[in-house]
């Protein structure tokens, strides 16, 4: 079974062949898109495209229109009997572009695009050279074009008649009609599911056949499956946008596993494919709440975690999901008590140094809520991981950014206060304004750890001085006591001010992990240790 271009070009525009909502946006760059023409034009395969016929109002899917086409036709309408696109979505979105030209940027650009036939290439077969793409904002290369009579919008082809009037005197008129022609009735290979497969069974084998590709969220499954039952997930997801802060930073598909996990299930893929619709715009804005009581909390300089920049410092954004529905639990069972943060406090601090959500993370995010949640209704039950996690273990030679460690560290110097240097103010932590600097400058001592690094107001006085002179310099502009207080809110002790002053880097990244470990166990219920009792082996990475 095929359909010829010429076919599939009037289906999408009057509103037969129409996409599933849970189909994604159409996301070709000019060049695929201009590829795409290329191998139509020299007839080579371009795979085939997958369709289930279906009366509107029997499906168990949102319908939308191809994009672009209200823009070239405002009064298209979805028929009342259509074809499914399940496969194919970007190659006929991108033909319909290409052969209409509506005013749509394409990805990664700030204009439309318009193609162009170059038909001397054409009737040599140099189908490469014979299209181009040319951004609408290139009026210069527009206006080029537009002079060489040759060179013809590909949108021209749609239109035999067209072709005919323009090209009748030309010598060449029956090569140039032969290679239109041919364009428009290349047959597409079309595979039809019969119409009475099951939602499920459709949304199994749009999965299976777009594998290569991006594979779907399970929030875009979702969509697919909730829709037969009235739930519109993409309008509670735009309700949700107007009302919560957390969704400017992270993906829609967290809310559908703090769903799963309040309701019991692991946030696998599997299960939350199978929640039940029953109370689910429910749950939903609960999850919403926890979700937004969760990145409150982390956000929070003071009394929370410390990640003043969520997409940057966040240790595990995937942590939001258990943080989440623990202190739903503490609210819903009104168990809030300073004792019960606590220890979720300190399954958050101990699960970050312990790199606890590099791996597995959607069994340890229930893992971990069913512990915390025993640990809230029974003070003698303490979870194991806790119970046994070493301090001590931290590893110091940490040095990438992206690292849970070194950002769980930002994190406590955030919390400790991070006064600047130079002013001793607080930073406010205006992302724009606070950077990720090195102590020993980089460029003499090449050490880059975490215990070499903080976070400081941007400031191009500190520059490549060594840590003798700069350090001398604030000492000598606040005094002893002050710079003392202001050093200790980067978690750097007093004691490591005269190695500062020495430019002795292995005795200061000595003090200063001894203040960092004394920190960590603080916020994890320990006593600090003394020095005597701290074992340290110095690390120092060159490049």
């Amino acid at each position: 079974m095929s359909i010829k271009v010429s076919d599939l070009l009037k289906e999408v525009e009057s509103g037969t062949i129409v996409l599933p909502d849970f189909q994604r946006s159409f996301i070709w760059e000019p060049e695929a898109v201009r590829q795409l023409l290329v191998s139509v034009l020299g007839n080579y395969f371009i795979g085939s495209i997958l369709i289930l016929q279906q009366f509107k109002e029997g499906s168990p899917f949102a319908l939308r229109l191809v994009e672009g086409v209200k823009e070239v036709n405002d009064s298209a309408q979805i028929q009342s009997f259509v074809k499914v696109l399940l496969d194919g979505q970007q190659r006929t979105t991108a033909l319909f572009y290409a052969l209409n030209e509506p005013e749509i940027w394409l990805k990664n650009r700030s204009s439309s695009y318009r193609f162009y036939l170059d038909l001397d290439s054409a009737l040599r077969e140099e189908w490469d050279d014979a299209v181009k793409a040319v951004s609408t904002k290139d009026r210069k290369q527009l206006s080029e074009l537009d002079k060489k009579p040759r060179i013809i919008f590909f949108k021209t082809i749609r239109n035999l008649d067209e072709i005919v009037e323009k090209f009748r005197n030309d010598p060449q008129f029956k090569e140039i009609y032969r290679i239109a022609n041919e364009f428009l009735n290349r047959e597409i290979y079309t595979i039809e599911l019969p119409r009475d497969t099951t939602p499920e069974r459709i949304v199994e084998t749009f999965e299976r056949i777009n594998r290569t590709g991006k594979p779907l969220t399970a929030f875009e499954l979702l969509t697919a499956r909730l829709y037969k039952n009235g739930i519109k997930l993409r309008d509670l997801l735009s309700e949700a946008k107007k009302k919560y802060l957390f969704l400017r930073s992270i993906e829609p598909d967290l809310i559908t596993k703090v769903v799963a996990i309040l309701r019991g299930k692991e946030p696998k893929r599997k299960f939350i494919l199978e929640l039940d619709p029953a109370n689910f715009p429910q749950d939903w804005e609960r999850a919403c709440k926890a979700l937004e009581d969760a990145y409150t909390r982390l956000l929070d300089n003071k009394n929370g975690y410390g990640v003043f920049d969520f997409m940057r410092w966040v240790p595990y954004s995937t942590m939001i999901v258990p943080l989440a529905c623990m202190i739903d639990y503490v609210k819903t069972n009104k168990r809030e008590s300073k004792g019960n943060y606590d220890k979720i406090d300190k399954w958050y601090w101990a699960s970050v140094f312990a790199n606890k959500y590099d791996q597995a993370v959607d069994a340890t995010s229930f893992a971990d809520f069913s512990a915390i949640k025993n640990w809230i209704d029974d003070d003698g039950y303490v979870p194991e991981f806790i119970a046994n996690y070493a301090p001590s273990s931290l590893d110091w030679s940490v040095e990438k950014q992206s690292s849970a460690i070194y950002r769980g560290v930002m994190n406590l110097i955030v919390l400790s206060g991070a006064l600047d240097f130079k002013t001793g103010q607080p930073p406010q932590f205006d992302i724009k304004n606070v950077q990720d600097d090195h102590i020993f400058p980089k460029s003499k001592y090449r050490t880059n750890t975490f215990l070499n690094r903080t976070l400081i107001t941007k400031n191009l006085e500190k520059g490549d001085k060594n840590p003798s002179v700069y350090f001398k310099e604030l000492l000598d502009q606040h005094g002893r006591d002050e710079l003392v207080a202001i050093l200790k809110t980067h978690l750097i002790p007093e004691e490591a001010l005269d190695f500062l002053l020495m430019d002795n880097l292995k005795e200061f990244t000595r003090w200063r992990a001894f203040a960092i470990l004394n920190e960590l166990r603080r916020r994890l219920g320990y006593h600090s240790l003394r020095i005597e009792e701290f074992v340290f082996e110095f690390s120092r990475r060159t490049y």
